[in-house]
């Protein structure tokens, strides 16, 4: 395992303590019916490349609730793969993608009962890595699947998602 493996690692066994953490600060101690999972595909762009690869993301999230009237806050942690970029620059065909892990915070501003405004802020660790940034809506069909699309801003990649959230309990 190299050395930014175990970094990760160590990274995200950190926030899952902390998330548990701060849900008992809350008073609501640890519920598994927070939890919830994800994946999505993305159109993803980068300055010098000559197309918009399709990429996915899955990940994995706990749900604090209600922390003001009508706002909510989440955690996230996922995996997304921005697909292959070409470029042609100076008539080489330069390819690559990013890939690598991420962690976000995710308030939630609740419109209506089936409509949200998202934003995200946190890190990439993967091959673009540091502070990444996002706004988004979703939409809510039932109390287990949600649908998500948000844009969001990496140091080097910028993606339009849509995402499905699936909330198993």
């Amino acid at each position: 395992m190299s050395k930014i493996s175990r970094m990760m690692v160590v990274v995200l066994v950190a926030m899952g303590f902390s998330s548990v953490a701060l849900a008992q600060k809350m008073g609501q101690g640890f519920d598994q019916r927070r939890l919830f999972f994800g994946a999505g595909l993305s159109s993803n762009s980068t300055d010098g490349a000559d197309n918009h690869p399709l990429g996915f993301q899955f990940f994995g999230g706990y749900n604090f609730g209600e922390f003001a009237p009508k706002f909510q806050l989440d955690a996230e942690v996922g995996y997304m793969d921005s697909g292959k970029f070409k470029s042609n620059q100076f008539g080489f065909n330069l390819g690559g993608s990013a890939k690598g892990l991420w962690a976000t915070a995710v308030p939630r501003y609740m419109i209506t009962p089936q409509i949200e405004l998202i934003t995200r802020l946190g890190y990439d660790f993967g091959d673009d890595d540091g502070l990444m940034f996002g706004v988004g809506a979703g939409y809510i069909l039932n109390p287990h699947l949600k649908l998500r699309a948000e844009y969001v801003i990496r140091d080097n990649i910028n993606s339009l998602q849509f995402n499905v959230v699936f909330y198993p309990w």
